[in-house]
Formats: structure tokens, C-alpha cells, sequence
């Protein structure tokens, strides 16, 4: 007992130290026109979740950030960290990161991460979907599958959203997904009320893989490679008996299925499927009947889950001037060139038939229609910015990636629906090393501009040693002050 009050006494006074803190650098720091924000490390908090790991240090990083022009910072609130139990929720090492960032006028962005952590790119920590959830949706058959059987346990499958399988507070009764997520993020909002809308500026909803609006089609643990164009994710036994349930009521139940020409290889390229080659048609083919039917169901459905839990979000924070909400679409760059843009398509980014669009209008179209309907800022969050076509295309040709191209045809969809645009960039790089990457940031920003074509905010992955190195910091001050 005695050891922990030393140890809380101690705690306590890194926090004040920490409260005190002031500029040590010559002259102020200077934010640019676009507010840049950092992500926090996978495992910020304690695995016990009762604390800030490593407080000092960590602080110490903090303090860097503030004191060289970032507005703030994001971090996962991690669904399995937090609610071990059904309806019981440990937010205590959260409450102390925001208490940390408020003493260093740092803004916070909140990932609800209703998604596990291990397993992709860059994770270093574990941090699997509660057991809870877990278990009833294998049992049951909602946890996303491809045609080969292989199951992906990083999120529940949107067929959950409205299934009553799981256990609900305190044990008592039964929940479907969209109940757990909501009851979740009201118990974020109730705990930290008074950091709404003052320290907490954004709350980014998790819907999928990685938090992402997509399906998991492109999973490394179940050996895909780049530039793979994944799988389609539509067999487990919930999303299976929804197609069949679509097909019929739509008078077709000839199309209640999946269709067979579908990748089978998660490593492959669009022209080896039927689905997608170019060279294919027929019934099956994405220009047919069935394969036609299939993927526009296989997009609205992926729609209609990101409405489903984007409302579930605004329902359960209250409306607070300065609090935001935001959604995040991957930035699948590769294959975008292909005239099937399989990739984008496996993971639920559905193109238009008639003018070979890409899905980001009707994406963007959800998220304004929930804003205008609810009176909150909804913004549309975009990854790979860092990326430009030269850097992606001449050596890997067969890839069809043309990211620059891409995050373009986003923004024309966000300023179409008036929806403001945010984005990160997609791999972690060194900044003083990393002039490049750096300055098609700055370029993707367009920090000038003074409409819907100006990107909201930016957040750049990922605060370690390497983020908090003298070089990175200097690089990182002289970067915001020039948006």
C-alpha cells in the first residue's frame, strides 16, 4: 500500500512538472494554416489499462510536440483494453494521458478502436476485440470469412450490427454490435465531459479493419503482399444470409450468393479473377447480372454500417461546439489505374458502372447527409498523403498506383458534399530524413486554399524516439510553420 502511494505521489508531481512546462526553444513556435496532429504510440497506455505507459518519457514527448507547432495528438481507445467486461469500462490511463495534454495545451483526437491491434502493418502490441464479443461472434458466425474458409478476428463482421448475441451490461440480458459500440463511446462521453470539446476536439469512429469504413480484404497475417488485390469478405454466415435475404427481395434470388468469380488468390492481380479481368464477361463478370448485383450490395451494405454507427456516435456524445466527429477510408492506391480498380472494390470501395468513378462521392454523400441531419461536423479522413505517383508507379508498374490521383478524386468528392477533408499519411518515416515525403504533404494540404479543397487537419504516424529526436522536432517546426 505504502509503495503505491509513493508510486501515485509520484505520478502526481511529473503531471505538475509537466503543468509548468514552458517553451524552452528562442523563439515561439509557429502553427501554419493547417493543424497538424500526431499519433501516439499502439501502446500508450498500461496493458492494465490504468496508466500512461512510461509517464516521464512520454511526457517529455509530449512536451516536444507542443513546444514545435503540433496542435495535438491521436490515440486508439481500445475497445479490448477498456472493456474487459461487459458494460464495465477503465478509462483511467486515457483520463491521465487527457489531463497531460490539457496541462500542455495539446488537442486530443479519439479513436474509438472497436478493432484489435496486432497483426498489421506496424503494430507492435496486441490488443485483441474484447473476449466477449469475441467468442459469441465465431461461434456464431460473424466474424468476416473469405471463400476459403480463413476467418479474419480484427473486427466484427457488419452482420453483427444488428444481431443480439452478445452479453450485455453487467452480464444481464443480450446486445447487438451497434449497442455495444454506442454504449461504449457513451460511456467515453460521460467520463470525459469535461474535456469535450476543450482538450478533446475529435472523435474518429472506428468501423472496420485498422477503425477503416472498409472489409478486411487485404490482410497480411493471412499472407497478402503487396499489390495483392485481397479478397472478397462476404462468406461468413451473417453477410451470407444477408445477400440472400437482398437477392430475394429484390425478385433475383438466382444472385443470393457469392459469385464464383471471385479472386480466389489474395496475392493476385485484377486480370486473374473473372470478376475483374478485362478481357472477361458474362453473367458473373462485375459488368454482369450477377457479379453487378453482388458488388453494389456489397458497397451499399458497407454504407449503410458506416451511417448505422457514424449516427450511434452523434447520438451518444452530446452537441458541443468544438467537438468533431471523422471517419477513416484507406487510401487503396494500387490498382486504381485498372478499369475494375480491384482492390478497392474487394474492400468494399464499389466503382460506378456508368462513369468508372471511384465510391468516395457516395462515401462522402453518407457522411454529409449524417451531418446535415444530426448538425455536427463530420469529416472524411483519407491516408497515404505522403504519397506521389513517381514514388509508387515507375517500379512496380504492374501495381496500377497512382495515389497522387487518388487522394484528387477524394477531394473532388468532399468538396461536391461540402464535407471537410483530413488525412494521414500511410507508412511511418523519419522526418529530417524524409524531405520528400514531408513536402508532398505540405503540397496535398493546399494550406492556401480557403475552401473545402483545404484540408481540415493532417495527422502524421507515428510518436516514438525517433519522432522525438532534437532533428525530428526542429524538422517538425519548421514544416508546420510553412502550411
Amino acid at each position: 500500500f505504502v509503495a503505491g502511494v509513493a508510486v501515485f505521489a509520484l505520478r502526481e508531481k511529473l503531471l505538475k512538472l509537466f503543468e509548468k512546462a514552458r517553451v524552452e526553444t528562442e523563439e515561439p513556435s509557429k502553427q501554419g494554416r493547417v493543424p497538424i496532429f500526431v499519433m501516439m504510440p499502439l501502446d500508450t497506455i498500461t496493458n492494465d489499462g490504468k496508466s500512461v505507459n512510461d509517464l516521464a518519457t512520454r511526457g517529455a514527448w509530449l512536451k516536444g510536440l507542443a513546444n514545435n507547432g503540433a496542435r495535438g495528438i491521436m490515440v486508439d481507445v481500445w475497445w479490448g483494453l477498456v472493456e474487459t467486461a461487459p458494460g464495465v469500462y477503465n478509462f483511467e490511463g486515457y483520463i491521465e494521458l487527457c489531463k497531460l495534454c490539457k496541462q500542455l495545451g495539446l488537442k486530443l483526437q479519439a479513436v474509438m478502436s472497436f478493432h484489435q491491434c496486432g497483426g498489421n502493418v506496424g503494430d507492435n502490441v496486441s490488443f485483441p476485440i474484447p473476449s466477449w464479443a469475441l467468442e459469441p461472434a465465431r461461434a456464431q458466425g460473424f466474424l468476416y470469412k473469405d471463400r476459403d474458409g480463413k476467418i479474419s478476428e480484427d473486427c466484427l463482421s457488419l452482420s453483427a450490427d444488428k444481431q443480439q448475441i452478445f452479453p450485455g451490461k453487467g452480464g444481464t440480458g443480450k446486445r447487438d454490435a451497434i449497442a455495444c459500440y454506442s454504449d461504449f463511446m457513451a460511456a467515453f462521453a460521460s467520463t470525459f465531459a469535461p474535456f469535450l470539446g476543450n482538450t478533446i476536439v475529435e472523435i474518429q469512429v472506428g468501423m472496420g479493419p485498422c477503425g477503416e469504413l472498409r472489409y478486411p480484404s487485404y490482410m497480411m497475417s493471412q499472407g497478402w503482399d503487396y499489390p495483392g488485390v485481397g479478397l472478397i469478405m462476404a462468406h461468413d454466415s451473417g453477410m451470407e444470409k444477408m445477400l440472400k435475404e437482398a437477392a430475394a427481395a429484390a425478385g433475383k434470388p438466382q444472385f443470393g450468393s457469392v459469385p464464383a468469380s471471385c479472386p480466389t488468390n489474395t496475392c493476385g492481380m485484377p486480370e486473374d479473377s473473372v470478376l475483374f479481368s478485362a478481357k472477361s464477361s458474362g453473367d458473373s463478370h462485375r459488368t454482369g447480372g450477377h457479379g453487378a448485383f453482388f458488388l453494389e450490395w456489397y458497397h451499399k451494405t458497407l454504407l449503410s454500417h458506416g451511417d448505422t454507427i457514424l449516427r450511434a456516435a452523434c447520438a451518444a456524445f452530446p452537441k458541443i461546439q468544438d467537438l468533431s466527429f471523422s471517419v477513416k477510408v484507406s487510401g487503396i492506391h494500387w490498382h486504381c489505374m485498372h478499369p475494375s480498380r480491384a482492390t478497392e472494390t474487394c474492400a468494399g470501395y464499389v466503382p460506378s458502372l456508368e462513369t468508372g468513378s471511384g465510391a468516395y462521392s457516395n462515401i462522402a454523400k453518407m457522411l454529409g447527409g449524417v451531418a446535415k441531419q444530426t448538425g455536427r461536423d463530420v469529416f472524411f479522413n483519407f491516408t497515404c498523403l505522403e504519397m506521389s505517383n513517381i514514388s509508387q508507379g515507375p517500379g512496380m508498374p504492374h501495381a496500377d498506383s497512382s495515389p497522387e490521383d487518388l487522394i484528387a478524386e477524394v477531394r473532388r468528392a468532399c468538396i461536391q458534399e461540402q464535407v471537410p477533408l483530413c488525412g494521414e499519411n500511410a507508412l511511418q518515416f523519419g522526418l529530417p530524413e524524409s524531405d520528400w515525403a514531408l513536402s508532398q504533404i505540405r503540397t496535398q494540404t493546399r494550406g492556401w486554399a480557403t475552401g473545402h479543397d483545404k484540408m481540415h487537419a493532417v495527422t502524421l504516424l507515428r510518436l516514438d524516439d525517433g519522432f522525438a529526436r532534437p532533428s525530428s522536432l526542429k524538422t517538425l517546426r519548421k514544416w508546420v510553420a510553412s502550411l
